[in-house]
């Protein structure tokens, strides 16, 4: 029984992929549900070193390999995260900031209206309305 060779192409984001293997008798996935933490950051470490591809580690992992991808991604935004300087926001919190501050102003001014509103209704009581007769 030979093993089918895999081609192996550098990618710009530290990884690597390599095209599919063909698969061997009796080969399995690994064992199936969720993988821990310890699992994903042991598998990025593997695919960011160089030491395992994409598709290595998706099949000793039994997941997809964009599931590894995702993984990867998770890591490079969290360590990103960390590296930020000046904020201890996200970019969505930053955007959540904003909107919930722009719903507060609109808020404040239907408020306001209202208020005046009912303020003009109560100097300014309606007349009744005239019979047609």
């Amino acid at each position: 029984m030979s093993k089918a060779s895999s081609k192996t192409t550098a990618r710009g984001d530290g990884g690597s992929r390599s095209e599919p293997e063909a698969p061997r008798a009796g080969a399995r996935r690994g064992r199936p549900g969720r993988r821990t933490a310890a699992e994903r950051k042991q598998a990025v470490l593997q695919l960011l070193s160089g030491k395992a591809t994409v598709d290595q580690l998706a099949r000793r992992f039994g997941v997809k390999p964009e599931t590894v991808e995702g993984w990867r991604e998770m890591a490079l935004d969290a360590v990103e995260g960390a590296f930020r300087q000046g904020t201890t926001q996200s970019p969505r919190e930053a955007e959540l900031e904003r909107e919930r501050a722009t719903l507060e102003k609109v808020v404040t001014r239907l408020t306001m209206k209202n208020e005046l509103m009912e303020r003009a209704l109560k100097e300014f009581p309606t007349r009744p309305g005239r019979s047609r007769r």
